[in-house]
């Protein structure tokens, strides 16, 4: 009986389908289901009073019927239109004033015309519908003590009756004016708290986001005068000082960079449109970014042939993801020589859409819980399987899983006493123009002749691009035993001036900045250079640390992003990998 009655009242919410707010269907299921009662009453009633040959009754109720069914089955779905309601309205007036009257063959029909204030009510609104309500109420008292004593055939009511009704009526017209007042302030308060939360979350990511910003940037200094510090000729107590400063620095960092990841619980910048882009270039160059001439690491890339070169989908998103993954498996990889597998396969097709398959191997072994229950079945599939969560917060994978639950997809991850694989699954549009992937394989090998020739970082010739002087100062300090020629720019427009006319091998770019930020002076290189055919790799050297802030550097055409606090090494680093790419 129960299901019964859900189906019919799915039936009767029309939009259920749609993005209609529950404030907007509720009401709009109320004035149905009275359409429909009514359309069942005065049709039933109607064949009953014609089948008994009274006409007078039959063919005006039989009128109604129709018209009920009409907006039922018709207009009922057209609800946002104000002249469909007034149209209810109307009829519906017409039909309970019909009923006060005549009162049917029955002579019981005045009853229904209780249901008129939650009807009007969920037309119309709490003030129109409490209007028009207090109205008919008066039209009642009119039909019921004038109108019902001077129309032949009306139907006859005691004094006692007429007043009980009108009486009856009023109080039903106070109760549905309550319950529709109580539930519009319910929602109003639900929405109120919605949009308090969210503007009360977007304001706290906004502080730690500027926070640590600037947090960052003299944090930065600290780290970076102390690592020049230590390389100098000091005392033993000088050097347990300095190794003091560093140890609280590197906390200062952690508790940074905990305070960024507590706070990253929105996606909203990752560019949501989808484009056609090179599906293997686009992990290719990612991978690109972890490789390293002093590094023992080994990448294999492979995409299985029925694969589309092609596809149309969200690029971004998914190096943003091969980002967090390859970062993760390599930081926690402590084997001299690293190796990386990427395999991509099929797992479904339909009509116009591919859904791929990406599953990463590296010889990384993550250390299991330490509340793990007997050594022989430390890697058995239901412990994995127990033990998925406390891996991907282990991995740092949080927000590299949420990304990939906003598709509907998951991630795995499948540790193991010699290598560990992570498996997630995105889906694209066909690009029908695509072609095969041992084509494109073979346009990368042919391309990558087309880039300049390494560059030794004692001779390479590098603009800094950084507003702040203190700042400027610490970044030379860090390079400039190992770089001889740097020139600095204070804002994106001078390091535009400097880049047209002199030739840079590469740029170390910040952010934020007056008159030009970083961003945009990346994007007008790029132009510049489309008709040039060249390309200078742009190190992004920013306090902006949210993941979405890396992933930005690389979609504006940066070649790769380093933040506030860093080594030293590390930065120089970044700088021979990409002079020598």
């Amino acid at each position: 009986m129960i299901k019964i009655l859900n189906k019919i009242l799915s039936l009767l919410n029309y939009e259920k389908d749609d993005n209609t707010e529950i404030e907007q269907q509720t009401p709009r299921l109320i004035s149905n289901l009275i359409i429909f009662i009514l359309f069942l009453v005065v049709f039933v009633e109607g064949i009953y009073t014609l089948l008994q040959e009274e006409t007078f009754y039959a063919a005006p109720l039989l009128v109604f019927s129709l018209i009920f069914a009409f907006h039922f089955l018709f207009l009922g779905r057209k609800m946002q239109s104000m002249a469909v309601r007034n149209s209810f309205v109307v009829f519906a007036t017409l039909a309970f004033v019909y009923f006060i009257v005549f009162g049917g063959s029955t002579g019981l029909n005045i009853i229904w015309t209780i249901f008129f204030p939650p009807f009007v009510f969920s037309l119309l609104g709490k003030k129109r519908g409490a209007s028009f309500a207090f109205v008919f109420w008066g039209v009642i008292l009119l039909c019921l003590f004038i109108l019902v004593d001077v129309i032949p055939m009306a139907q006859p009511y005691t004094m006692m009756n007429r007043i009980l009704f009108s009486l009856f009526y009023f109080l039903f017209f106070i109760v549905s004016y309550a319950v529709h007042h109580t539930f519009s302030e319910i929602i109003l308060s639900k929405e109120r708290s919605v949009l308090e939360s969210q503007n009360f979350n977007k304001t706290q990511e906004e502080l730690i986001s500027k926070l640590s910003h600037q947090i960052r940037t003299p944090l930065s200094n600290i780290t970076g005068i102390v690592d020049i510090l230590e390389k100098t000729n000091l005392s033993d107590d000088q050097r347990d000082y300095i190794n003091t400063i560093h140890a609280s620095s590197n906390n200062l960092v952690n508790v940074v960079n905990s305070m960024v990841a507590a706070t990253t619980t929105s996606f909203s910048q990752i560019p949501q449109e989808e484009i056609s882009f090179n599906l293997y270039s686009t992990i290719n160059n990612t991978i690109k970014l972890f490789q390293d001439e002093h590094d023992k690491k080994k990448f294999s890339l492979s995409l299985s042939a029925d694969i589309p070169n092609s596809v149309i989908g969200n690029s971004i998103k998914i190096k943003q993801i091969f980002l967090n993954l390859l970062n993760s498996v390599l930081k926690y990889n402590k084997s001299e020589s690293k190796q990386v597998t990427i395999e991509v396969t099929r797992k479904e097709a339909v009509s116009d859409r591919i859904v791929l398959k990406f599953r990463i191997v590296s010889n990384t072994v993550v250390p299991l819980p330490k509340e793990e229950l007997q050594e022989e079945a430390i890697y058995s599939k239901d412990i994995i399987r127990l033990n998925a969560s406390k891996y991907i917060n282990l991995l740092d994978l949080g927000i590299t899983q949420k990304i990939i639950e906003m598709d509907g997809n998951t991630l795995e991850i499948f540790p193991g006493s010699i290598n560990t694989a992570l498996e997630f699954s995105a889906s694209f549009k066909v690009n029908t123009k695509s072609q095969s992937i041992e084509a494109i394989q073979e346009n990368t090998r042919q391309t990558s002749s087309f880039f300049k020739p390494k560059i030794d970082i004692a001779n390479a010739n590098i603009l800094l691009v950084e507003d702040n002087f203190s700042n400027q100062q610490i970044i030379i300090l860090y390079i400039k035993n190992e770089v001889q020629k740097i020139e600095v720019a204070f804002n994106g427009k001078e390091a535009l001036d400097k880049f047209g006319k002199v030739k840079y091998d590469l740029i170390l770019m910040d952010v934020q900045m007056p008159i030009m930020d970083g961003f945009k002076a990346t994007q007008k290189i790029r132009e510049i250079e489309k008709s040039t055919g060249t390309h200078t790799p742009i190190i992004a050297v920013t306090a902006n640390a949210f993941p979405e802030d890396k992933e930005k550097c690389l979609s504006v055409g940066m070649d790769d992003y380093i933040s506030k606090p860093f080594q030293p090494e590390d930065l120089i680093k970044k700088i021979k990998q990409h002079l020598s790419s």
